[in-house]
């Protein structure tokens, strides 16, 4: 047998579960993101958002500008009004695609414990505690 026809017999080497898991945490984060921002923006045309003035970068007295969300608590307050801010949902799709590289760090951590991964694992877990570090420091938490 040549070596040709044993490397098509083979075929590619099985992707893990622990991969394939981090890999549809990805996608399915991406898309439930980006179907946000596309929703924030429909609804933010469907009630006119595009005649009003640019945003404008005076800073009112509560001291930020209007339609501007530096938190994730000013995210979900602005969700619990009602009507709800188109804004604030694209606000959440942004969110939400920052949040998901840190949640397929999370899946993986147990993914790569289960299969003996060790190493991997203290890794994952150094990384998450950096990234969620860096969130309260820089109080997008708050």
């Amino acid at each position: 047998m040549s070596p040709s026809s044993r490397a098509r017999r083979t075929g590619p080497a099985p992707v893990p579960p622990v991969e394939l898991l981090v890999a549809r945490t990805l996608l399915v984060g991406g898309l439930v993101g980006i179907a946000l921002i596309l929703v924030g923006g429909a609804l933010y045309a469907t009630h006119g958002g595009f005649h009003h003035h640019v945003l404008a970068l005076n800073r009112p007295p509560t001291g930020r500008p209007a339609g501007v969300f530096a938190s994730v608590r000013q995210v979900v307050e602005a969700l619990r009004d009602r009507p709800i801010d188109p804004l604030a949902v694209t606000a959440l799709g942004l969110v939400a695609l920052m949040v998901t590289p840190a949640v397929a760090i999370a899946v993986a951590i147990p993914g790569f414990w289960w299969t003996g991964d060790r190493r991997y694992t203290v890794i994952a877990i150094v990384v998450l505690s950096m990234l969620g570090l860096s969130a309260l420091l820089t109080g997008s938490v708050h």
